[in-house]
């Protein structure tokens, strides 16, 4: 125990004040939960835009109050320390905090601890005590199944709630506290016993003891590049900004760009894509195989805490180096997109490509958004070749121009406008693919102010806008230092949907026009050229519950458009808890149906971040 008291950290979180207390905004309430689910809420009360008071399933404790105590097992940490003495654990609270939300609205729900191992083998052993079979005074002599939450972490950049630990409402008992019946056959110590009877069972208690956190950040392997292969193998903890410092000697380069330096496992996990999707596609196409370790289907022995002898859960190699692969389920794409609910990975192998030898930036307004976004569907109808096309509505640039505050970048005309990079290995075939855009543009959809750039400086100048949008957005509602209600990230929901192009010009308009006509401050754009359109809609403290309606409003109607022409309700940003409700809308009930069945069948026990994508039937699932 001494060990393990020297090892938990305890020390300071390198952050702002206001970074590390932020207002949040519940949103849970709007999401389907089927009484199954709340939040492992911070200590201390938040601020709430969206309510004044948090929903009856969300319960904070008082500043005066007692900081929450552990819910884990009492010797979880201990058996992990001593079986694994290098393992890092913090309980620090602001680490706990961080590991508990995203960039987003959604409130912070922290996990118990965060562990930061280091290999595929302190995974296993992890996962292996996070079912486990005990017997606690008071019990009698049936036996207790405690079950404790996993979430994987990579960088702490989703937008969805992925990050959130959701536990049953009495996050102590599953089912009222009674005593069930499970077969032999599902605990490990009987697991190899050939003797057991088919119908034999066994009588427990199951009970849910809070949450872990696993940080990938020491799975930092980055594989060696083979001349003439286009691919790498790296760890799951690697950024997508690391990677390709490591490759910049080789000409070669990982192009999915999400916009913020994610790691290649949350990446994965969340199906990202971004800005070059138009051109690379996105983490489903570019990921062609890893390794993931799933969650124990057995319940682990009190008595062997060491595991010695028996299987550890299983890690699971899947996918291949080759480009086509048609062997077998497609088990790679199973893990992209799964939101950590499947299993941890550990490891990608993802696509990379040769760096362009010439870029051009662009840029060119319109009258409206409306035209705008017919240009764009016009240039990919014609194939056009472009590496990006980003759209931003006339608020967005409004935004950014507010947001210029030195000579070296120009204000902007506040219209619509687009937003343009084209590349390849030759200049006259690069300057045609521009030549045959800015035609389109001119001289099709009477666009004006056309503008390029080769240089990477003046490269950088023409995008400004769009690289600066996120937070010359959310300053539109305020929240510089002398503004303690204005926005901020954790008070700003940022939300995506993908539509086809036929339907691409209508639904982006409408949704800015439910902006305006509804008085929301917001900014709509989209990586446009695969139809995939954002609205970031800041929220500051001191909005009303009106107004704070409207924007969720906007939110719905925004969804709900893009499920009714067949679209997506996110196209990169995942499900997590925040988009939940909508599934049955766009899959039907017999598509969900068949997530749970997959969620079931490979985590029985429902311990890898529950709550999420779908909802099952919290640690019984096995049982069926």
């Amino acid at each position: 125990m001494r060990r393990l008291q020297q090892t938990i950290t305890s020390s300071s979180f390198p952050l702002k004040r206001r970074s590390l207390c932020p207002p949040t905004v519940h949103f849970a309430h709007r999401t389907t939960t089927a009484g199954l689910y709340e939040m492992h809420p911070r200590p201390e009360p938040h601020f709430s835009p969206h309510r004044s008071s948090p929903p009856p399933y969300l319960r904070y404790s008082s500043s005066s109050a007692a900081p929450l105590k552990s819910r884990l097992p009492s010797d979880f940490l201990s058996i992990l320390q001593r079986n694994h003495p290098n393992l890092k654990i913090s309980l620090n609270k602001y680490e706990l905090d961080s590991h508990g939300r995203g960039e987003s609205h959604h409130p912070v729900s922290p996990p118990d601890a965060v562990l930061y191992p280091s290999s595929v083998e302190e995974i296993q052993d992890i996962l292996r005590l996070c079912c486990r079979e005990v017997y606690r005074e008071g019990d009698g002599d049936v036996p207790t199944v405690e079950i404790v939450s996993v979430i994987p972490y990579g960088a702490g950049t989703s937008l969805e709630g992925h990050l959130s630990f959701l536990l049953p409402q009495d996050d102590s008992v599953v089912r009222n506290n009674d005593i069930v019946e499970i077969p032999s056959s599902l605990f490990e110590s009987n697991s190899g016993d050939s003797q057991l009877r088919e119908n034999e069972k066994k009588r427990v208690r199951i009970k849910r003891k809070g949450g872990i956190s696993i940080d990938m950040s020491n799975f930092q392997s980055i594989g060696e590049l083979t001349p003439g292969d286009g691919f790498i193998k790296v760890g799951a903890g690697v950024t997508r900004n690391s990677l390709n410092d490591a490759l910049r000697h080789t000409g070669m380069q990982f192009m999915i760009d999400p916009g913020a330096d994610a790691t290649l496992g949350g990446m994965t996990a969340c199906g990202a894509s971004g800005t070059a999707a138009v051109k690379y596609q996105t983490m489903r196409e570019n990921v062609l195989g890893l390794t993931a370790v799933l969650p124990p289907q057995t319940i682990a022995s009190a008595s062997n805490d060491a595991g010695i002898g028996l299987k550890k859960p299983r890690a699971v190699t899947c996918g291949s180096n080759a480009l086509k692969n048609s062997a077998g389920y497609n088990l790679p794409g199973l893990f992209v997109g799964s939101e950590g609910t499947l299993g941890v990975i550990t490891d990608v192998t993802v696509k990379i490509y040769p760096v362009p030898s010439h870029v051009i930036a662009a840029s060119c307004t319109f009258e409206d958004l409306h035209t705008a976004a017919e240009a764009v569907t016009t240039i990919r109808m014609l194939s056009i070749p472009v590496s990006r096309i980003e759209l931003l509505d006339e608020m967005s640039i409004r935004a950014f121009n507010q947001s210029v505050k030195n000579e070296e970048l120009k204000p902007m005309d506040e219209k619509a406008t687009l937003f343009f990079e084209f590349a390849g290995h030759s200049e006259s075939s690069v300057m045609a693919d521009l030549s045959a855009a800015r035609a389109v543009c001119v001289d099709d959809f009477e666009g004006s102010n056309f503008v390029s750039a080769t240089d990477e400086t003046t490269r950088s100048k023409v995008w400004a806008a769009r690289h600066r949008l996120y937070y010359s957005s959310i300053a539109l509602r305020g929240g510089g230092d002398d503004d303690e209600n204005g926005a901020t990230s954790q008070s700003t929901i940022v939300t995506d949907v993908c539509v086809p192009f036929s339907s691409f010009a209508d639904i982006v308009s409408a949704t800015a026009e439910d902006l305006r006509d509804m008085g929301v401050f917001g900014t709509v754009f989209g990586h446009c050229g695969d139809g995939n359109y954002h609205a970031i809609l800041p929220l500051r403290s001191d909005d009303t519950e009106e107004y704070k309606d409207k924007v969720f409003k906007v939110m719905e109607l925004m969804t709900e458009r893009a499920i009714s022409v067949g679209g997506s309700v996110t196209g990169e940003h995942g499900v997590g808890y925040g988009k939940k409700k909508f599934l049955e809308q766009m899959y039907g009930a017999a598509g969900v149906s068949l997530m749970q069945t997959i969620k079931t069948s490979i985590d029985p026990w429902c311990i890898m971040n529950p709550g999420k994508i779908v909802d099952v039937d919290l640690g019984l699932g096995a049982m069926k």
